[in-house]
């Protein structure tokens, strides 16, 4: 790490071969101990691999084609690390000191607002498995959790979504559409979290474990450039940029969004360019991080959301927090809380 951010910094050629050098060094002996993964290594070979994957050289070139392999090997190494969590995420990982490092919420999300009735669910599924509820399910309270939760994603998503459902419904076999619907369902709380704290920790932990809820099959439609695919990872990054750092901010956003662009402009998917309008409008909040900042960018997220107000967000997880206060009897209820933050604490599903 040291050699390669080095040259990095001061290119020189010597250097490069030594960092690369030890880059073969640090990946072989990596390999090595995940042919045996025990009780005193694991928790080692867990936050080596995060560590892989956070410092990852970005791509040698400006080339389209290097945009995408750089991102296609991220998602690799990110596939390795799901998988290393796996093996102890239902056998207490929640015990072990690595834990912080690899919990997939800070908090637990309010309910979507109700902006449309018609709105399409997702199945919550157990404690732990979903995007809803993703932490290993003995950290969570014993209180009641819905069985479906609604989606929320911006109107050009949710648009992109219908078209895969809608093949259902006509009865045109989208092959993709089981592969594509699960990868929607881990954007929906990204947009819930940002609607209702803002940019918070809970935000960038979200962010920073999108990657662990994608499967091979996912994987695949993204090395075989699948337009929807593409989009949905576009839409990912345009978020990501709002994190304080990591490996996706500045530049490296906009030129890996545009490589995919490209690379569904390549395409004759006889959408009338639909998938691509659905990443443009991702590429507007780079832009607006680019002109006025991340808070700005984060506002804009936003805008033309029918029934959403970023300002009204706050309002409302306090709200969804003192009605679960209530329900544990840890508040009295005497406290008119619904005129103290202006919103009807009926439409949020709260009993007082």
């Amino acid at each position: 790490m040291t050699a390669t951010y080095s040259n990095n910094v001061t290119p020189n050629k010597t250097v490069e071969k030594q960092a690369l050098l030890y880059r073969q060094k640090t990946f072989s002996t990596y390999k090595e101990a995940l042919k045996n993964i025990t009780a005193e290594n694991y928790e080692a070979v867990l936050v080596t691999g995060g560590l892989l994957l956070a410092l990852v050289p970005g791509p040698a070139t400006d080339t389209d084609e290097d945009h995408l392999e750089w991102v296609f090997g991220l998602l690799k190494l990110s596939e390795g690390l799901r998988i290393l969590a796996s093996l102890r995420w239902a056998q207490g990982i929640e015990k072990l000191s690595v834990y912080p490092l690899v919990r997939r919420e800070i908090k637990t999300l309010p309910p979507p607002p109700i902006i449309d009735v018609a709105a399409i669910e997702a199945p919550i599924g157990p404690l732990g498995t979903t995007p809803d509820n993703p932490n290993p399910a003995p950290t969570y309270t014993p209180i009641h959790f819905p069985t479906q939760t609604r989606l929320f994603l911006p109107p050009p998503l949710m648009q992109l979504l219908q078209s895969v459902i809608r093949g259902k419904e006509s009865g045109t076999l989208d092959w993709h559409r089981p592969t594509l619907a699960p990868v929607f369902h881990a954007l929906s709380p990204i947009f819930l979290s940002l609607y209702y704290y803002g940019l918070d920790s809970d935000f960038y932990v979200r962010i920073f474990v999108w990657t662990s809820f994608l499967m091979p099959d996912y994987l695949q439609l993204m090395r075989d450039k699948e337009p929807r695919a593409l989009v949905l990872f576009g839409w990912w990054l345009s978020l990501a940029n709002l994190a304080p750092k990591g490996w996706w901010t500045g530049k490296r956003v906009r030129k890996t969004i545009g490589a995919m662009m490209r690379a569904i402009q390549a395409q004759p998917v006889g959408d009338g360019g639909f998938a691509e309008r659905v990443l443009g409008s991702a590429l507007r909040i780079v832009d607006v991080v680019d002109r006025e900042g991340k808070e700005a960018a984060a506002k804009a997220v936003f805008d033309d959301w029918p029934g959403v107000s970023w300002e009204e967000g706050p309002v409302r997880a306090q709200a969804w927090e003192y009605g679960q206060l209530l329900d544990l009897g840890e508040v009295d209820g005497g406290l008119n809380m619904d005129a103290a933050v202006g919103i009807d604490l009926q439409e949020l599903g709260i009993s007082v």
